[in-house]
């Protein structure tokens, strides 16, 4: 299933379902979409939306991520939630994912690798979480603090948002842009990824229950960013 195949479907206003009726009505959609993806890497899809953060110096100085996962997924994760704590309201019940998901992703510095002149950068622990629901899709917002730099032509910046194993591919979605808020004279560039075709047919090799035992096999696939700003 290729990324534009992804449905987004509609939120009809009204009442707010709570989680038992979205699962109600949504996981059977959510199995027959995944039914027939059984094998091959990845599993799932993220739409990446970055916004970069310059503080009144110019110094850049947060990385603030949205992960807008497909919509099977998102019915699965709410399954997943549903079965651990039964009868939660849905805000409570997006607020509780918000803290396990951030929790779990910690370990894995937040599928995020950040380097400066080839040197990867410590990442910190993520601030300002939130899970919301919008469009049959959940919608995961966080920022990760960096220590103030300027990215210049002689010390750029890079970051690649990717699963080391693979089993969900994250991309920067196709309708956004890559935001710099509070800043002039920078760009950032995204690089698409060109795994080898050795890799991209390994990939395809791997079903739904397997782990990648190629060691950060999700990294060949990741585009990278490079973010150069005017010397000041």
């Amino acid at each position: 299933m290729s990324r534009h195949a992804r449905g987004t479907g509609r939120v009809v206003p009204g009442r707010r379902p709570d989680l038992a009726t979205l699962l109600r009505v949504g996981l059977l959609g959510a199995f027959l979409l995944l039914a027939g993806t059984a094998t091959a890497h990845p599993h799932a899809w993220i739409d990446l939306r970055v916004s970069l953060l310059f503080d009144d110096a110019g110094d850049l100085y947060a990385l603030r991520q949205e992960w807008v996962f497909d919509p099977s997924y998102s019915h699965l994760l709410l399954e997943d939630m549903d079965a651990s704590e039964p009868g939660l309201a849905m805000d409570t019940a997006l607020r509780k994912m918000t803290e396990r998901m951030l929790e779990n992703l910690r370990e894995y510095d937040y599928f995020t690798e950040i380097r400066r002149n080839e040197r990867r950068l410590d990442i910190a622990e993520a601030r300002d979480g939130e899970l919301l629901w919008h469009q049959r899709r959940l919608h995961l917002h966080f920022e990760l603090p960096l220590e103030p730099m300027r990215p210049d032509s002689a010390q750029p910046l890079q970051y690649r948002v990717y699963d080391p194993s693979y089993w969900i591919e994250v991309l920067h979605d196709p309708d956004d842009v890559i935001h710099l808020e509070g800043t002039r004279g920078c760009e950032a560039r995204l690089e698409r990824a060109r795994p080898e075709g050795w890799l991209v047919a390994y990939a395809a090799t791997l079903n739904r229950d397997q782990r990648a035992p190629i060691e950060d096999l999700g990294r060949s696939f990741a585009e990278a960013v490079v973010i150069q700003c005017d010397e000041r």
